[in-house]
């Protein structure tokens, strides 16, 4: 009896070292993050952790990768998650799990999350390809279908897709250009009016008696005809009228079946001249609104351009001629495509 009682005392005092020993042990961490890498148009991230012999762990993010908190008090062992928003630039986090056991001990652990900066340049307003040249372009097309905007996530907003050439800075030249603009008016799409420009002299003018329709399949034309003018001509191809202005003379619209027979002749263009440009553009546009404010984008979906030509004898899509439109707050509302299997194309995405 005696024997087996001091048994009992000496177990009891093993177990009683056992756990004084693990109490003083460092505590265990492990810490994931999953993906680790992300691209700019972002993703669901996972962080998983767990922690033996702690009594206290804190998780904590470098920049603030949580809305509302950098660091917080967590359960040993949890997991949270988030989705990213395409992003204009890069960005990368360094996570730190800290774990402190009962006699305080701490033990560290630290992941990283990197996501890469778009491929492309990113422009406050122009979405799509921007194409430099040494020298004049004077011939640029391409078709391109009216998008059915969603205008239900963007009550009041807006998007223009647009041909031209020039007007990208420095000695590029004006910008002569034609396109469609489509609007969100109290959650509706209500007007898509073909219109042309020659930037800055001449700001948007609408062809009033062209009604374009979401889904109208659309080729855009800006040309310089032999006696030196030039002519942007936008061609509902759906309806077969089309929207023509020459520098020089008038603006207005045309059956394309007599393509010399003005259907309503809107205006004079007299007054209106070109002296040509540097570059060719095929553009998705966050235009302009009153007070030199952009105008919320429309959620657009994904709209191409297909068919795109000009007269220069040798050109290509290329990565360095490719726009998207962020903000300065980081966030990417629109990115493109590379070329389509025709190099002669391509995509842009609603992002935002």
């Amino acid at each position: 009896m005696r024997r087996a009682l001091a048994a009992l005392v000496v177990l009891a005092s093993l177990l009683t070292c056992a756990s004084a020993r693990a109490g003083d042990a460092a505590p265990t961490a492990r810490l994931s993050v999953s993906p680790g890498r992300l691209s700019y148009l972002g993703g669901r991230v996972a962080l998983s952790w767990s922690s033996t012999h702690a009594k206290s762990c804190v998780l904590s993010a470098k920049p603030r990768f949580w809305p509302k908190r950098k660091s917080a008090r967590v359960r040993c062992a949890g997991r949270l998650s988030r989705a990213l928003r395409p992003a204009s630039r890069a960005g990368r986090w360094t996570f730190t799990l800290r774990a402190t056991s009962a006699a305080g001990h701490v033990t560290v652990v630290r992941r990283t999350l990197v996501r890469r900066a778009p491929p492309f340049l990113v422009s406050a307003n122009w979405a799509g390809y921007l194409i430099r040249s040494t020298s004049p372009v004077t011939a640029v097309s391409g078709d391109f279908t009216v998008p059915r905007l969603d205008c239900r996530g963007t009550n009041n907003s807006g998007e223009s897709m647009w041909v031209g050439i020039g007007g990208a800075g420095g000695s590029t030249g004006d910008l002569l250009q034609t396109g469609v603009r489509s609007n969100c008016i109290l959650g509706t799409q209500e007007v898509n009016p073909g219109w042309w420009a020659e930037f800055p002299a001449y700001r948007e003018t609408d062809f009033d008696s062209t009604f374009v329709s979401a889904g109208d399949s659309i080729r855009a034309t800006v040309s310089r005809n032999a006696d030196g003018s030039w002519t942007t001509r936008l061609d509902d191809l759906t309806v077969g009228v089309s929207g023509v202005m020459s520098t020089g003379g008038s603006y207005g619209t045309v059956r394309d079946s007599s393509p010399t027979v003005w259907l309503e002749r809107e205006g004079s263009a007299s007054a209106v001249s070109y002296a040509g440009g540097y570059t060719a553009e095929w553009i998705l546009e966050d235009f302009y609104e009153g007070l030199g404010r952009l105008a919320p984008l429309a959620r657009f979906g994904r709209v191409s351009f297909t068919g795109l030509s000009t007269s220069l004898p040798s050109w290509a899509l290329t990565p360095d001629e490719e726009l998207g439109i962020g903000d300065f707050g980081g966030r990417l509302w629109a990115a493109p495509s590379g070329p389509d299997a025709s190099g002669r194309g391509f995509s842009v995405t609603y992002t935002g």
